[in-house]
């Protein structure tokens, strides 16, 4: 069981490569996070003690230095995104040390699945995060200069996602409120810290020190931040720092103990059964019997699967916008692929002033009602924002009142801003300019109305009134 290496070229912070999997060795890597996506089939990802199903149109994130291994009871293609932490420490100082998380844990050692959650909001970046990869992927196959700087700006995205919304801190708050840099910084330093020093007593009093504050300010700064308590993610890290001894040294059960911290043989044992559901010489000998049989898996051309991923963009990306065939799937991978183009020729030096995105938001074709609910054409939408990340755009929202003759449309207006601060968050939704027009008396106090809800929900928003003819 070894650390797998991966090779970076200059000033290309990430890899990518394909393979069919059925069954992959024991591994981890060192100061990367591997994103893993299955194009086709599902896939059981054993990371630590975790047991996760990540299937067809999900992805998940193995950690840094995080031992696992990956089977698959049909031969899955499986895409692994390496992002070279090296690379982003001068922008996120602390990224080798955080933890990367698009599923909620399980309460014991049992398999679960890597969509667990039914928070909406989450839901939603996951939906982003992956189109991100995707667009990644195809940005790649066609291989022009112009796709070439676009990969980097959409690896900055992924990264810059990461960070925001998938670390693990930022990913269990359940108001969505964003923890400020101070609070991260603090519980980064107490995370580098104890990486440092596991093998050596610690106390709450050590890192009070360390920080320059009271022992009881930093219980209850932990206790905000944290799901477990100090003393359970202190013997967590312990467990976890045990199990490369146990896979890669023929160290007795009581030396790991004793080289991991645990004052106790029987300590490490408690602590060990409570992560891993088995002792740790159980585990060991489960891991070395995995490792004893054949494995299955071979490298493929990205350019070799470019069918697949065109499958995977109509079967998996654009039914999910379908929402019950009120969109259809034929023109929304029209857009797809016309949004594609236009990320292409936006970069070319030709042009002559800075370009808009429009976003026509009450149009039919962007918005419905079925029965009591509304829905909005979040492919568009999601591509435009996109879009705009990548191209220097701005995304210009357009409401037109004509549109309106429901009388729930205050309840419209604020679902889709309410959806686009929590899908976009509210730091991009500011940049935004919104143009409300208007044709009558009727569609005039709507506007008044539309702009009075914006101004509510974003402070100091640019809002513009037009009467068209």
């Amino acid at each position: 069981m070894n650390r797998e290496k991966i090779k970076f070229t200059k000033n290309k912070p990430f890899s990518i490569r394909i393979q069919a999997i059925s069954k992959y060795p024991i591994h981890w890597h060192e100061d990367i996070t591997e994103i893993l996506l299955p194009i086709k089939g599902s896939i059981e990802v054993i990371s630590n003690f975790e047991h996760v199903l990540v299937k067809e149109g999900d992805f998940w994130f193995v950690n840094n230095k995080s031992i696992h291994s990956i089977r698959s009871p049909s031969k899955s293609i499986v895409v692994f995104f390496h992002i070279d932490l090296n690379y982003f420490e001068n922008q996120f100082e602390h990224i080798k040390y955080m933890f990367f998380r698009n599923n909620m844990y399980s309460n014991g050692n049992i398999k679960i699945e890597s969509d667990n959650l039914n928070n909406p909001i989450k839901r939603g970046y996951k939906t982003r995060f992956r189109n991100l990869l995707i667009s990644t992927l195809t940005n790649i196959i066609n291989n022009t200069p112009l796709t070439k700087d676009l990969t980097k700006d959409l690896i900055c995205q992924l990264i810059n996602s990461m960070v925001q919304e998938f670390n693990w801190l930022q990913f269990i708050k359940k108001d969505n409120t964003l923890i400020s840099s101070l609070q991260l910084n603090r519980y980064y330093r107490v995370i580098k810290f104890i990486d440092e020093h596991y093998p050596e007593k610690i106390t709450l009093d050590d890192i009070a020190s360390q920080e320059f504050i009271t022992k009881n300010y930093f219980s209850h700064f932990w206790k905000n931040l944290s799901c477990f308590s100090f003393n359970e993610y202190l013997n967590y890290k312990r467990v976890l720092k045990s199990e490369f001894l146990l896979l890669t040294t023929d160290m007795s059960i009581s030396s790991i103990a004793q080289k991991c911290g645990f004052s106790d043989v029987k300590y490490y044992y408690k602590h060990f059964k409570r992560w891993y559901g088995c002792t740790p010489s159980e585990h060991r000998n489960k891991c070395f019997s995995y490792m004893n049989k054949k494995f299955d898996y071979n490298e493929l051309k990205l350019i070799n699967i470019a069918k697949e991923i065109d499958s995977y963009i109509k079967n998996i990306i654009l039914t999910e916008y379908t929402q019950d065939n009120i969109w259809n799937t034929t023109s929304l991978f029209d857009n797809y692929i016309k949004m594609k183009y236009l990320y292409k020729i936006n970069k070319m030096p030709s042009q002559r002033s800075t370009r808009n995105i429009i976003v026509d938001v009450l149009n039919p074709n962007n918005f419905k009602i079925k029965g009591n609910k509304s829905f909005f054409n979040w492919q568009n939408i999601d591509l435009s924002v996109n879009f705009s990340e990548t191209s220097n755009s701005t995304i210009n929202i357009k409401f037109n009142c004509h549109y309106l003759k429901e009388k729930c449309f205050e309840d419209i207006i604020y679902k889709f801003l309410n959806s686009c601060i929590h899908r976009y968050r509210i730091i991009t939704v500011e940049k935004w300019k919104f143009f409300i027009l208007y044709n009558d008396t009727i569609s005039f106090n709507y506007a008044n109305t539309i702009g009075n809800i914006i101004s509510k929900k974003i402070q100091h928003a640019d809002v513009s009134y037009f009467f068209e003819v």
